[in-house]
């Protein structure tokens, strides 16, 4: 009898549009954990925890020197081959064909060296993937890094303006939740109620916790908080 009755109030809940309530957590909208795609020692380090970046921008550097000079040498080579299958190209009436798919041959690997060579030296520059700002930093100018394995975690970066509110409820209400929906909330459970609205609701729940979750935007929050509001369902 207690078991229908707890089944009849829960569908009653459901059916006037229930106040759901739910935990939250504040996150970047973008959130990275940067490291070095090649291993070796850190020459030089650009920014700092705090410091603004723009994508693109170079945050470090390894030692590179040896890889600096292939590249250079092989810009050179692939430059000269270049040269040397334009001019052969010129006067293809007069030489071999085979001769002239051999310089071919030649350009075409000075070429793919070059890119080789380019992508190397590359990889000893880490470089911010998107514009936020550095929110850790855990190397030193002289510390051997290593992109095997546990690669070495260089950096932490997260985007700046709004932050999401990650929105966890019980599975029961899902279909009760909707994007467009109020949120009020409080941080840690007490100070001022805040209020923002649904912006969406995850396709899939937690098969362990039973838990569903939706996502909302805030301004003006720093990331890593928690809390717990009400999402208001009933119209």
């Amino acid at each position: 009898m207690k078991k229908i009755l707890l089944t009849t109030l829960l569908m009653l809940n459901i059916s006037f549009g229930a106040n759901v309530f739910a935990t939250f957590e504040t996150k970047a909208q973008k959130s990275a954990k940067l490291a070095f795609s090649s291993s070796g020692i850190v020459k030089k380090i650009y920014v700092d925890v705090g410091s603004n970046v723009k994508k693109g921008q170079i945050l470090a550097s390894l030692q590179n020197d040896d890889l600096l000079a292939l590249a250079n040498m092989a810009r050179s080579q692939a430059k000269f081959a270049s040269l040397e299958y334009q001019r052969y190209s010129q006067v293809k009436e007069y030489i071999n064909k085979n001769q002239l798919d051999s310089y071919k041959l030649k350009r075409d690997n000075a070429i793919t060296q070059q890119r080789y060579s380019e992508s190397m030296l590359n990889k000893t520059v880490l470089r911010a993937p998107f514009s936020g700002v550095i929110t850790s930093k855990n190397i030193e100018e002289g510390d051997v890094v290593t992109s095997q394995g546990a690669a070495t975690n260089a950096f932490g970066i997260q985007s700046v303006g709004s932050m999401k509110l990650v929105i966890k409820f019980d599975a029961r209400y899902y279909g009760l939740v909707k994007a467009g929906q109020p949120f009020i909330f409080q941080i840690g459970g007490k100070g001022a109620k805040l209020k923002t609205t649904i912006s969406k609701v995850y396709p899939s729940v937690d098969e362990k916790t039973q838990m569903a979750v939706a996502e909302a935007k805030i301004d003006n929050l720093p990331s890593g908080l928690f809390g717990a509001g009400t999402i208001v369902t009933g119209k």
